[in-house]
């Protein structure tokens, strides 16, 4: 069963600062001070959105789509759409950042749909995409190494395809009843396991969408399995099959060790462990390098690394350069100098 309901500029933000107000984040006072001072947004920031809740008959999950159309009239091929994984952390930061870039006239203002769960808890967010934004494993790859300290199980893995086939077969339809769309312009969006599962889709679902933007993609899960794909896709691409844009970027300091934050799920040694098995720069950079190596015409792809961002502050710049990427109309230069 399908549920619809607009939602506010408000509440859309919300969404985004959640991560900022969770309980242990802030101290109780300013929480408490931030909420005595929240105001109604001013009409003219009203953002016009639909939230609409289903259970997918594919995976038989419920998820909860976040649709923010532009104010502008459709052009006459549809608008533009940006698919965006993890809705419940990033909707507010890309609607935001679209309606920005939007201003100049060489950019489009598209349709953005944030792909989430029936929660307004990140922690849980974060919980249950796990299983549907990861390829499956076994038991013997979660019991090796920093991993192993996760205590993890492989049925709560595994569930990428369906989660890909869902957005397919059921989210689009739904967005398509709302706005006028360009199918010949949709983009997937995505970051961390959501970079992993938008390099997924390209390799494996390329017709799906014709923009990818791969923010700090989890290649090195399941031993890099991802890349098991990369030698047929790239054959594809050779043979004139795949017309596809692709943006793939990091955050420069991904790579770097840091101070120990206490509360983590593992060891100072697994923290540290994992950040030289993850690999996050040079697993990006190196695959960004090698499918540059493939642009033509038909299949262009830039690489972008973030200095002085690390995982967890990346999302909003490489949400804006992907916004630019994928929306920007190739124009003459005009009075350069």
């Amino acid at each position: 069963m399908t549920h619809a309901r607009p939602i506010t500029a408000a509440l859309a933000l919300a969404l985004t600062a959640t991560l900022l107000a969770a309980p242990g984040l802030l101290p109780d006072a300013e929480a408490k001070e931030r909420k005595a001072a929240a105001a109604p947004v001013p009409s003219e920031m009203a953002l016009y959105a639909q939230q609409i809740d289903f259970t997918s008959t594919v995976n038989q999950r419920p998820y909860r789509i976040l649709v923010s159309i532009p104010a502008r009239p459709a052009p006459p091929e549809g608008h533009p759409v940006v698919y965006l994984i993890d809705g419940n952390l990033h909707f507010g930061i890309a609607v935001d950042t679209a309606r920005i870039q939007s201003r100049w006239p060489d950019l489009r203002d598209p349709v953005i749909v944030g792909i989430g769960y029936q929660t307004a808890s990140v922690s849980e967010a974060l919980m249950l995409r796990t299983i549907d934004l990861t390829t499956p494993v076994t038991p013997a790859y979660l019991s090796k190494g920093w991993i192993a300290e996760m205590k993890s199980k492989p049925e709560e893995f595994g569930g990428m395809d369906a989660y890909l086939r869902m957005v397919d077969e059921e989210i689009k339809p739904r967005v398509e009843k709302l706005a006028k769309i360009d199918r010949n312009n949709q983009t997937l969006m995505g970051h961390s396991l959501g970079g992993l599962t938008t390099l997924h889709a390209l390799f494996r679902r390329p017709g799906s969408f014709q923009q990818y933007v791969s923010i700090s993609p989890s290649i090195w899960w399941d031993d890099r399995s991802v890349l098991e794909h990369e030698p047929a896709f790239t054959s594809q691409v050779k043979a004139g099959g795949i017309k596809a844009r692709l943006l793939i970027s990091v955050g420069g300091l991904e790579s770097a060790n840091r101070a120990y934050p206490p509360g983590m799920p593992y060891s100072r040694e697994g923290m540290y462990a994992m950040f030289d098995a993850t690999r996050m720069v040079p697993n990006t950079v190196e695959l960004g390098t090698r499918l540059q190596r493939l642009n033509s015409d038909a299949f262009h792809v830039e690489t972008v690394v973030h200095e002085g961002d690390d995982h967890n502050m990346v999302p909003p710049a490489g949400i804006a350069r992907g916004i630019w990427f994928t929306q920007r109309i190739p124009v003459e230069t005009m009075g350069a100098r």
